[in-house]
């Protein structure tokens, strides 16, 4: 049997010295002029993280649905030894967190810059603005801010399916006076919309976590249809 994917193809604005991405085919109002990237770090494993990932579920009841805001959570994994293994943990997305502290960009909302250690829940805001992901006041003003500000790049992706195959064609247009000689990357990233979790040990034991949208390394579940996922494109 066929599965349906709700393709929705949009434009992940991963930040590379500054860079980000924009879409105006998705019909954002005037004053909100680029989507927002909002990255939450967290763990299954870890006791502060459950109101971050309720946080990121509610972004849309609040008014920041996937026309302005693209959510991923990206599970870490050096919580697991605290007695529960979280089966969306990867090495990679520690790396990618250790990535955004090494880069020197990042700044808390009151604009001191730097960062020691790693910490969970941690989101970060268009690849600049880090805080607690708890904090529903950062949170929401500071994707505000970030909307204000002009993309260098619009991406125009298209997909198709066919059976468990997808393709993925993208076209990127530059700004004048963007450097199109950088070795910029197409991202395609399948997320799950929605993951319920039933915590048998550790911190969160006893607890039934709902997460969204899931990023996963590799996705090994079978038989699942690819009606609970959604395509997301980037250039990088």
């Amino acid at each position: 049997m066929r599965s349906q994917l709700p393709l929705t193809l949009h434009l992940l604005p991963w930040v590379l010295a500054g860079a980000g991405c924009s879409s105006p085919a998705l019909g954002a109002s005037e004053s909100w002029k680029r989507i927002v990237l909002v990255e939450l770090f967290t763990s299954q494993g870890c006791s502060s993280c459950p109101p971050a990932d309720a946080l990121v579920r509610d972004l849309p009841r609040l008014g920041f649905g996937r026309a302005r805001v693209l959510p991923l959570t990206f599970h870490v994994d050096y919580w697991d030894g605290l007695g529960w293994k979280d089966p969306f943990a990867s090495v990679v997305f520690r790396r990618r967190q250790e990535w955004h502290a090494q880069s020197g960009t990042l700044r808390d909302p009151d604009g001191q810059s730097g960062l020691r250690g790693l910490y969970t829940p941690q989101m970060i805001v268009n690849g600049v603005v880090h805080f607690l992901g708890q904090r529903r006041d950062a949170a929401l003003s500071e994707t505000r801010r970030a909307a204000g500000g002009s993309s260098p790049i619009t991406l125009i992706a298209e997909a198709a399916i066919t059976g468990q195959v997808i393709n993925v064609g993208a076209r990127a247009a530059f700004a004048a006076g963007v450097d199109t000689t950088e070795d910029w990357k197409l991202i395609v990233a399948l997320v799950a919309k929605s993951a319920r979790t039933h915590v048998m040990h550790g911190e969160n034991g006893g607890e039934t976590l709902d997460e969204v949208p899931v990023f996963a390394e590799r996705w090994r579940w079978t038989g699942v249809g690819l009606s609970i996922f959604t395509l997301y494109a980037a250039v990088m």
